[in-house]
């Protein structure tokens, strides 16, 4: 049923986790280094470690960091699945459209028991399945996942990425999507500004998207930059999103914006009216530089570029 003209992406997240975390010793203090970012500006970078990742980020991205470890979650729906993983949350950092407050914006899980969640909680599922008799299993959405991001950094497109990962994918609704976990209940609008970037021990690749469930113009309210890879020896995967604005974007509260999302919520992502309505926005975002979006992207790769993910 049609709801309210403001849409946002609805990501359920079990309850609990935003309340129980597991107790570990406090990450090692951050002291501050100096370096120089692409522009010259000198760069206040400070430094974590905890649990076995390290990485360093720019002040001007948060004053301060927070390093928690998540439970797993092993109940619910595929976007409510992941192992038990160290999580980090940049503060005062504006939150992505359609997560919690406070929800980490960088994670780092273990491959084989975030699977592994995958295995228990879609096993239970299917004992409540009539029909059809055999559902498919869980984990075959999760490989899919990892496979794919398997092939795109092997090949690294430049061009028609997402006809790569269309083909890739072999499957129809969200064909074109960036490989991406925790699998959310939401489709990627588009992408755009795909990075290739590697970090100290892995690979994986940056990208600018909206996430949807219903059909709504791109907008400040939903744009971010998202990051997927793993570890070279594909023990751990690495998630990251961060909200993103760019100058030319509606904030999306606008009468105009909030009209139009009303209106064509129902409409294909793939339709002629919306790739008419897509095409220029996707050509500004791709001609708009790095440093012109808020926060520079740049700062973005660069504490990605930093991270290094070992054994506890």
């Amino acid at each position: 049923m049609k709801g309210s003209a403001t849409r946002t992406v609805l990501i359920v997240v079990s309850l609990g986790v935003a309340l129980a975390f597991a107790s570990f010793p406090p990450p090692r203090s951050s002291r501050a280094t100096k370096d120089l970012s692409h522009s010259g500006r000198a760069l206040d970078l400070r430094e974590i470690n905890y649990r076995g990742v390290r990485f360093s980020y720019d002040s001007s991205l948060a004053p301060s960091v927070k390093s928690e470890t998540i439970p797993a979650s092993v109940e619910g729906k595929p976007c409510d699945l992941w192992p038990q993983h160290p999580a980090f949350t940049f503060a005062e950092y504006p939150s992505v459209s359609g997560l919690p407050e406070g929800f980490p914006q960088l994670r780092v899980f273990p491959l084989a028991e975030f699977r592994k969640a995958f295995d228990i909680a879609g096993k239970e599922y299917a004992k409540t399945v009539v029909y059809p008799p055999n559902p498919e299993p869980w984990t075959d959405y999760f490989d899919t996942e990892v496979r794919v991001l398997k092939e795109l950094l092997a090949a690294k497109p430049k061009a028609n990425v997402g006809a790569f990962l269309a083909k890739a994918r072999g499957e129809k609704g969200c064909r074109g999507a960036m490989p991406f976990l925790p699998m959310w209940e939401a489709c990627q609008a588009f992408t755009s500004h795909v990075h290739y970037a590697g970090f100290k021990n892995g690979n994986g690749v940056f990208f600018l998207t909206q996430w949807d469930r219903e059909t709504e113009q791109i907008s400040n309210a939903g744009l971010e930059y998202a990051y997927q890879g793993t570890t070279s020896d594909h023990r751990y995967w690495v998630y990251a999103q961060f909200s993103v604005s760019a100058p030319f974007l509606p904030s999306g509260k606008e009468p105009h914006v909030m009209a139009w999302n009303e209106e064509n919520y129902l409409l294909s992502h793939q339709s002629k009216k919306y790739q008419t309505y897509l095409s220029p926005v996707l050509a500004k975002l791709e001609a708009l530089p790095a440093n012109q979006f808020q926060p520079n992207l740049e700062l973005l790769d660069k504490l990605i570029q930093s991270l290094e993910v070992t054994d506890k």
